[in-house]
């Protein structure tokens, strides 16, 4: 997940990083003192590089909400959240679709609710590209997607309501997944990489282990005893930032 601050105070812009680092340090966090500077941030990167976005209502060049709104003429999909004191703004912000707002000085039972949200929200709408062939890309959410399983020089891609032949093979996917550090997938095998969303139980074996799925095909997977630690760390990590009783 990328956030970015943006406050003409440096000192809140540094108790802000602290808590994002505090509740996750695995989050990349950029601080901008100066509307204009994350705006041209943008304009080189893209709009949509951050995935959540934290604006000061009150800064001296654009205020907060005319930033918010520049941000979305530009089809910024991500999260807004406003960080202000002042009530007024509120009525006047819905036509931006705000996520959350946060009043001065920062709450941490609310500002860890709101990035717990935030991750839970972007997750679900992240977008995945499959490579089909060398032309053509199938699009699925991130969150749709069951597992990954080995086939011959390709793999197959497993979603709630389809499977689909991808032309990057498993250790590639295994690559993809960890370059973009996307923590619900692990893997459990040679042949399978699974969702930890889609995991509705698991128990210990001689061998291993079994993780138990959501998916009427794919109801029960063999976990190998070389992958069973690290199941069981990644399972616990995704648990708790999910809140998710196992």
């Amino acid at each position: 997940m990328r956030i970015a601050m943006c406050d003409d105070d440096r000192q809140v812009i540094d108790d802000v990083k602290w808590r994002v680092h505090d509740f996750d340090d695995t989050i990349d966090y950029e601080g901008f003192t100066s509307s204009i500077d994350l705006l041209y941030k943008l304009k080189q990167d893209g709009y949509n590089y951050y995935d959540l976005v934290i604006l000061d209502h009150v800064m001296p060049e654009i205020k907060g909400l005319q930033l918010a709104e520049i941000l979305r003429s530009n089809n910024f999909t991500g999260l807004i959240v406003f960080l202000t004191g002042e009530d007024e703004i509120i009525d006047d912000s819905f036509k931006v679709l705000p996520f959350r707002f946060l009043r001065k000085p920062i709450n941490t039972d609310r500002f860890n609710e709101m990035l717990s949200a935030a991750h839970k929200k972007i997750n679900k709408n992240r977008l995945i590209e499959l490579p089909v062939s060398r032309s053509e890309r199938a699009v699925v959410k991130m969150n749709d997607i069951v597992l990954f399983e080995a086939g011959h020089r390709k793999s197959i891609v497993v979603t709630t309501d389809d499977e689909i032949e991808s032309s990057r093979n498993i250790s590639e996917w295994a690559s993809f997944i960890e370059e973009e550090d996307l923590n619900c997938f692990v893997k459990i095998g040679k042949s399978y990489i699974i969702n930890l969303g889609h995991v509705v139980g698991y128990s210990k074996s001689y061998r291993g282990g079994i993780a138990k799925l959501d998916n009427i095909h794919y109801k029960e997977l063999e976990i190998n005893s070389t992958y069973w630690k690290n199941f069981i760390e990644k399972m616990n990590i995704y648990s708790l930032s999910n809140k998710v009783t196992i």
